[in-house]
């Protein structure tokens, strides 16, 4: 097996016809060797009805069924777990991800065997709010300001990589996941390509603005401790400050006490962030359950 396709869907009936045929029709054309590994991430549409057809046509298509909704990383997850090629590459089903874009990080991967990453990143998000734009950006600055690992700003989830990098990247054991950070975390060398997004063909992004900003803190978390070191220090400089304010005025000001207590909240809010990434590692549950498997072995997991 040449190339295995992971595709997490969560929702994209409307889609993956055209998407499946297209991605096959280009990787037969290639004469490259495949398995699309599609992961129904607890679908509410009938996005499972239209891979079981779809399976049932083309025996390269295989596909996974979680018993709900746990995720785009946890869908990532568990198709790096099933994928059997030597390259494996990780696609959207929106039709935003091209099969033109996947056979040029492929050849680029393939002709240049000292990369072992080929990654995108969008070059203009000229498409997205203000707001989501000005967002993003700053989840990025602050996010390279505060981890050892680094991310490139408008890196995408869309690459193709070496059967290596899988290995290392499902031999971590961590329960919560931010795969654009440990895509950086495991090493290997890595080289960016810039691509522009197609036209989103069907519907709208299932990314809403509090998911968004749910899904940058954890990565920040996952990277990080500044944050915690954060509030020790502003711990000393609040009680410095209160100390001075008081030798010197000889009490403190309702004003004071009330911006000590947001002080203290904001930092109870940071440790809470930690001890909850804390709790549900500790708990060990699995990142995700299958429910139902197409065309792959029932023993893998």
């Amino acid at each position: 097996m040449e190339l295995s396709v992971i595709v997490p869907c969560y929702n994209e009936a409307p889609t993956l016809d055209e998407f499946c045929k297209g991605i096959s029709d280009t990787l037969k054309k290639e004469k490259i060797t495949y398995e699309l590994i599609m992961v129904d991430d607890g679908s509410s549409d009938d996005t499972m009805q239209k891979l079981e057809n779809i399976a049932k046509d083309n025996k390269n298509v295989k596909v996974i069924s979680f018993s709900r909704n746990f995720g785009k990383e946890s869908a990532m997850l568990a198709g790096l777990k099933h994928a059997n090629g030597k390259y494996i590459s990780i696609m959207d089903a929106d039709l935003q991800h091209t099969p033109e874009v996947l056979i040029s990080m492929y050849n680029k991967l393939t002709q240049n065997p000292e990369y072992d990453v080929v990654a995108s990143y969008r070059e203009s998000r000229s498409e997205d709010s203000t707001l989501k734009r000005s967002l993003t950006s700053i989840f990025y600055r602050i996010n390279n300001m505060l981890s050892n690992v680094k991310l490139l700003p408008g890196a995408s989830d869309f690459r193709v990589f070496k059967s290596s990098v899988k290995d290392a990247i499902i031999s971590l054991p961590e329960q919560t996941r931010f795969l654009k950070g440990i895509f950086s975390w495991v090493g290997f060398n890595t080289i960016y390509v810039p691509y522009t997004p197609a036209k989103r063909a069907y519907g709208s992004s299932k990314w809403s603005m509090l998911k968004l900003i749910k899904y940058s803190l954890g990565g920040i978390i996952s990277f990080s401790t500044k944050p915690l070191k954060g509030v020790f220090l502003i711990g000393i400089v609040s009680f410095t400050l209160c100390f001075v304010n008081f030798i010197l005025m000889g009490n403190l000001s309702y004003r004071t006490i009330i911006l000590l207590i947001g002080i203290l909240l904001l930092c109870v809010g940071v440790v809470a962030l930690y001890l909850t990434r804390i709790y549900n590692n500790a708990l060990k549950r699995p990142c995700y359950i299958i429910k139902r498997k197409i065309g792959l072995d029932e023993i893998n997991s």
